[in-house]
């Protein structure tokens, strides 16, 4: 044997008891981490949600802020490992696709990893989604879905939005009894007291526009005319007959931001005095960076506050994201932040016991049962409760003019009874 293949063998001797001590090691620093109670997770539960993530609707930055809640909270417990599945139910335009929010609902009801589903963003959306995610027994939340029916439905729409008869949806923002009443407050502030009211003969649209009607009344607030318009609307003959109307103000019930659009262009063009009232639909950046000139007569509600009005979680979050990607989050984004906290509570509160063997029927059932059972959480949002009916308690709007494609000189409106009973008869 050659003196270069010797040294070769010798070399090879010393490597191979090298890594046999650096085994041992990694032996011992492996059964030191299985002494202190951490294991992989062995199971994945997942949390669906549904958003327009085209379209200029938000929809993308709401599915950011839940990643960012299941991030804060650890996104692994007890054996489990909780994932984020975020799917698109909009067509190009940012309107709801109706197909697509059937088969990402169906999507999540066929997955038996699924725990809950947070979604959709319009109601309109979830009036669909519902009863597929209702039958599977899986938890649904909403950060913008308002519409009231959707939580206190009559006998005949509760058949058909809750099939197996039990509760699965509930919301962290206010539903559109405490908008409409915002708007009515929102509308006495800024003199108004006729209008001209237009909605886009949706679910929300309608409902908002119907629950108004009862708060102009209470308000001294006259509502000259209400109208439904679509694509195939005369906006220009449109516009004249608001002007004729007398009316001082029109307010657009809908979600529709194209129709938004053409509607406010036409009216303003008609009046440029007229003051243009849209509800949370339109407090979306795609819209608000479209008005223009039109912006100085724009007024907007929505659930959330002027800054410096949540609690230090919620300015957490707003000022981390802005650390994140380099922007403002949209202004709904905050609630969507609050479902992934609050579902992602609901998960962990329930399954404290051995998530790798429970059935998951058993858990999602648990985990809906927890949900419903949320009093006075201290939040992003501030401290709320669920009630019966699956919706939040908080009760605060906020109200704003449009400036340079963003809200601002918002401030806050919180409805006294009196207003909120008028809508909830």
């Amino acid at each position: 044997m050659n003196r270069f293949a010797i040294r070769k063998r010798a070399s090879l001797k010393t490597t191979l008891a090298t890594l046999a001590v650096l085994a041992l090691a990694s032996a011992v620093v492996i059964e030191g981490c299985g002494d202190s109670g951490e294991s992989e997770p062995d199971r994945t539960l997942r949390i669906y949600t549904s958003q327009p993530l085209v379209g200029g609707r938000g929809g993308a930055d709401t599915l950011n802020a839940i990643r960012i809640a299941i991030e804060d909270s650890g996104s692994s417990f007890e054996g489990a490992r909780l994932e984020v599945v975020g799917l698109n139910d909009a067509a190009p335009s940012g309107a709801f696709d109706p197909a697509l929010v059937k088969r990402n609902a169906n999507r999540a009801a066929r997955d038996d990893s699924t725990i809950a589903y947070i979604g959709d963003f319009d109601s309109g959306a979830t009036e669909i989604s519902m009863p597929i995610l209702n039958r599977a027994g899986i938890l649904q939340v909403s950060s913008a879905s308002t519409a009231v029916q959707l939580t206190r439905p009559t006998p005949a729409e509760a058949k058909e939005l809750r099939p197996n008869g039990t509760r699965n949806f509930g919301r962290v923002v206010p539903n559109d009894s405490v908008q409409s009443a915002a708007m009515g407050l929102f509308m006495n502030e800024e003199s108004v007291s006729r209008v001209f009211v237009v909605d886009d003969g949706s679910v929300y649209g309608t409902g908002l526009a119907g629950l108004f009607d009862k708060v102009a009344a209470k308000a001294h607030i006259d509502v000259e005319a209400r109208e439904t318009i679509d694509r195939s609307t005369n906006f220009r003959a449109l516009a004249g007959q608001i002007d004729r109307s007398g009316a001082q103000a029109l307010f657009f019930a809908g979600s529709d931001l194209d129709l938004a659009y053409h509607l406010f262009r036409t009216a303003h063009h008609e009046d440029i005095h007229l003051k243009m009232f849209g509800g949370d639909a339109l407090a979306v950046r795609g819209f608000l960076r479209t008005l223009g000139e039109m912006e100085l007569d724009t007024y907007v509600t929505a659930p959330m506050l002027p800054g410096g009005n949540y609690a230090s979680s919620g300015e957490s979050f707003l000022s981390g994201f802005r650390d994140r990607y380099g922007r403002d989050a949209e202004p709904m984004a905050v609630f969507g932040y609050e479902a992934g906290m609050v579902v992602d509570d609901s998960i962990r509160n329930e399954t404290r016991g051995d998530v790798r063997t429970a059935p998951i029927a058993t858990l999602r059932k648990g985990v809906r049962d927890k949900f419903f059972q949320t009093t006075e959480r201290p939040s992003a949002l501030g401290s709320y409760s669920i009630d019966a009916f699956g919706d939040t308690t908080l009760t605060f709007y906020g109200a704003y003019r449009a400036e340079y494609g963003r809200l601002v000189l918002g401030r806050a409106i919180d409805p006294p009874l009196s207003y909120l009973g008028v809508v909830g008869k």
